[in-house]
């Protein structure tokens, strides 16, 4: 018992110590440790005021019980109830010592002691059932109910269907204090391996996820695309039946510039800036990637050409209207922009291709404007945007930082 109690503090509080943000095993070491505790001031009570180290130890076992269901609701992102806790202690605490010093009965301290440890386990049940996805969880949801039951089950059978009673002074060799032992050791054992298991997945989860994630800007950099498309779009190499898709490629003009003048902090608050509003803008229609320095990629799915030259528009316009005080007012950071529409039996490489040839004549064409990519089929690639569907600034309404409205497209 001393062995696993220890064991699991000791891998809680490694894991919690290589991730700070692992809040979850920094309580299950909590947890463990008091379990620990308890369990070494319980087996010498011999030793010491019978009653004191009883009230002792059951402290030190509901200190168990409340850092096990903060660990479950800190994994989940979610806020337990503090007052319900403070509430369930203060009866139990109650009970303990009517039980204690006024009417001294240690079967009552037990019963006592056993169901507020109990009470406080089931505050974290209904989390347990919403979170269940996946059969590590439903296993650990079996497991945790479980541990909530015994320590409803024990004094009902022992006391109970047994109708066992010991003293302070054979409480040791007594039948509840065996199956308190055995039944600790079992649910401590599988319900450690499967949070240790928990850890460890949402760790490789962490670190899977980093690896897809631009840490500046915080959307997707090329890998995360690229993964997106192998999952999404392109399994195998030959896209058909996705003419509902379309690439936008983004460069934004002469930023080398700004971080020439105004240094790279302003850089990357620039890139960071411009990242949101494409984010904001594109949110309900696709995905934006960061591929390059200051370069974006766009994933759409739209119902056709004219609607990917229509947000391409409507981005180019939103990246101009910002104003930066670090540049001044008279500085305006714009982008170019390159739109290709993925045709049948194209892939996704050959289509982010002519985008980026689109994107290309774009700054030929002097910056700051859309540039859309012929089909693959026809012998131009690259035509200027000059139909119904090329926006001016009267078709976008006045920009804001934090909400960017859509625009609406010209009739005919």
């Amino acid at each position: 018992m001393i062995l696993i109690l220890g064991l699991f503090s000791s891998v809680f509080a490694a894991i919690y110590h290589y991730d700070r943000k692992q809040r979850f095993s920094g309580w299950l070491a909590i947890a463990y440790a008091s379990g620990l505790a308890a369990f070494l001031v319980d087996v010498n009570r011999s030793l010491f005021d019978t009653a004191l180290v009883d009230m002792i130890a059951k402290a030190f076992f509901w200190g168990f019980s409340i850092a096990l269901v903060a660990g479950v609701f800190s994994r989940h992102e979610a806020k337990v109830s503090s007052a319900l806790i403070w509430v369930v202690v203060g009866l139990g605490s109650i009970a303990l010592f009517w039980f204690g010093w006024i009417e001294p009965n240690i079967v009552w301290r037990s019963i006592s002691s056993s169901i507020t440890a109990g009470v406080i386990l089931t505050i974290a049940l209904p989390l347990l059932w919403q979170k269940r996805k996946g059969v590590l969880h439903h296993t650990f949801f079996v497991l945790f109910a479980l541990l909530c039951a015994t320590y409803f089950l024990r004094p009902l059978i022992v006391y109970g269907l047994l109708g066992a009673i010991h003293t302070p002074e054979s409480y040791g060799s007594s039948i509840y204090a065996a199956l308190l032992y055995g039944s600790s050791v079992l649910c401590g054992l599988t319900c450690g391996v499967t949070m240790i298991i928990m850890a460890g997945s949402d760790i490789i989860r962490k670190h899977q996820l980093a690896s897809t994630i631009d840490p500046l800007t915080g959307i997707m950099n090329r890998r995360g695309l690229e993964k997106f498309v192998s999952t999404k779009i392109d399994t195998s190499d030959t896209t058909n039946n996705t003419t509902n898709t379309s690439i936008i490629m983004v460069d934004l003009d002469r930023f080398k510039g700004i971080n020439d003048d105004f240094g790279h902090d302003v850089g990357d608050q620039v890139l960071k800036r411009t990242a949101s509003i494409i984010s904001t803008i594109t949110s309900q229609l696709g995905i934006v990637a960061r591929i390059g320095g200051e370069e974006f990629a766009i994933v759409l799915n739209v119902s056709d050409e004219a609607d990917s030259i229509v947000v391409a528009q409507h981005l180019r316009l939103s990246l101009a209207a910002i104003e930066y005080a670090e540049i001044g007012c008279n500085r305006k950071v714009t982008g170019s922009f390159g739109v290709a529409m993925i045709g049948n039996g194209e892939s996704f490489r050959a289509a982010t291709h002519r985008a980026d040839l689109a994107l290309y004549q774009a700054k030929a064409a002097g910056r700051n404007c859309v540039r859309e990519a012929q089909p693959s089929t026809t012998n131009g690639l690259i035509k200027p945007i000059t139909h119904a569907a090329d926006l001016t600034a009267g078709n976008v309404r006045e920009l804001s930082d934090n909400c960017i409205p859509f625009p609406k497209r010209n009739a005919g």
